[in-house]
């Protein structure tokens, strides 16, 4: 893990400064609704303010529209690679309990999986992530004193299709003989 850790710092450290990243979390639940009672996302982007950013087409919540992300302090390690075991790392979200506690102590009525999106934005092209989305199911979510921790992994990759990219000749037109 510390290889992958050190390529990365050296790869962000190589970028250009002209523009700044943010990191995003979308978590979703059957728990968390507004207050109309319909299903809702909690959004936040690792920041000091809030920012409104695009959300791709395919989402769920608000396709191809601009949403607000609430400022949190969020930190994860990379996914620990294991051969044969599904990737995953522990989150952790600092300084939101009384944000997302209601919806901890409400999620314990359901049986339904905790999703964490995983988006990262650039401050000039605000309009859609840069990388991602990236699904990961969260469990054991624990609250410790005003921050939540939890193990993230990603779906299990058996039961996924590859290539997820359908080739066509209609759509690869050069592909073909």
């Amino acid at each position: 893990m510390a290889d992958i850790d050190a390529a990365w710092e050296e790869a962000e450290a190589s970028c250009s400064t002209d523009f700044d990243t943010f990191n995003t979390l979308e978590l979703q639940h059957l728990a968390i609704r507004d207050e109309n009672g319909d299903e809702r996302p909690v959004r936040l982007v690792e920041d000091v303010m809030a920012r409104l950013l695009g959300i791709e087409a395919g989402a769920r919540f608000n396709p191809g529209e601009v949403a607000e992300f609430r400022p949190a302090a969020f930190t994860s390690p990379f996914a620990e690679l294991a051969q044969g075991q599904v990737p995953q790392a522990q989150i952790t979200i600092d300084n939101v309990a009384r944000e997302i506690t209601p919806y901890l102590n409400a999620a314990v009525a359901y049986n339904a999986d905790l999703k964490a999106i995983y988006r990262q934005y650039r401050s000039d092209e605000p309009d859609e992530p840069i990388y991602g989305p990236v699904e990961f199911l969260i469990s054991s979510a624990r609250l410790v004193g005003a921050s939540v921790t939890g193990t993230a992994r990603l779906s299990d990759l058996s039961d996924r299709k590859f290539p997820r990219e359908v080739y066509t000749r209609k759509r690869f037109p050069g592909l073909a003989r």
